[in-house]
């Protein structure tokens, strides 16, 4: 159950991407099926005396509806809340949702340098499609944050412990 509630987070992050892509613009029912599979991990998720957890995820989406709505798109704000409930279901708290903040950030920030899209106030002369930057920045964070696993990592580890174990017989 829980990795058909992974792939329809996924899918939907996956479509909010290509919508945002398209035209900047990302229907609500996107949200609607990706709150509703992160919900569904996090009541599987959650054990007795998690309240904590609870109350740092309405704070993050309070801040998000209420402040960070006037930087970004609402619908990058559904998107930084969608992927909080689902880190929340992970186990992270709000310093985990802030730095998947920061690190969608410091994704969009280069890439946008690189294109002369930021103008000397700071702020992005074109407004760009925010939601891959933030889908990025929320897989990286689970697999290399959160879990401490990156794929390419382990499966270089692995390699060089079976060249140790075949350099042990020419030894």
């Amino acid at each position: 159950m829980r990795a058909v509630l992974w792939g329809i987070l996924w899918c939907s992050l996956l479509f909010g991407c290509i919508t945002d892509l398209r035209s900047q613009r990302v229907y609500n029912f996107t949200w609607w099926f990706g709150g509703l599979a992160a919900g569904g991990l996090l009541w599987k998720s959650l054990c007795p005396g998690k309240a904590e957890v609870l109350w740092q995820l309405a704070l993050f989406m309070a801040l998000q509806m209420w402040m960070f709505s006037r930087m970004y798109g609402k619908a990058d704000c559904y998107a930084f809340c969608v992927c909080a409930i689902a880190e929340a279901a992970l186990g992270m708290g709000f310093r985990g949702y802030l730095k998947l903040m920061l690190l969608a950030l410091m994704l969009l920030f280069p890439v946008q340098l690189f294109r002369r899209n930021i103008a000397r106030d700071g702020n992005l002369r074109h407004p760009v499609a925010f939601l891959p930057y933030i889908s990025v920045a929320f897989g990286l964070h689970i697999a290399v944050i959160h879990t401490g696993n990156c794929p390419a990592i382990s499966f270089m580890n692995y390699r060089m412990h079976i060249y140790a174990n075949i350099g042990c017989f020419f030894n």
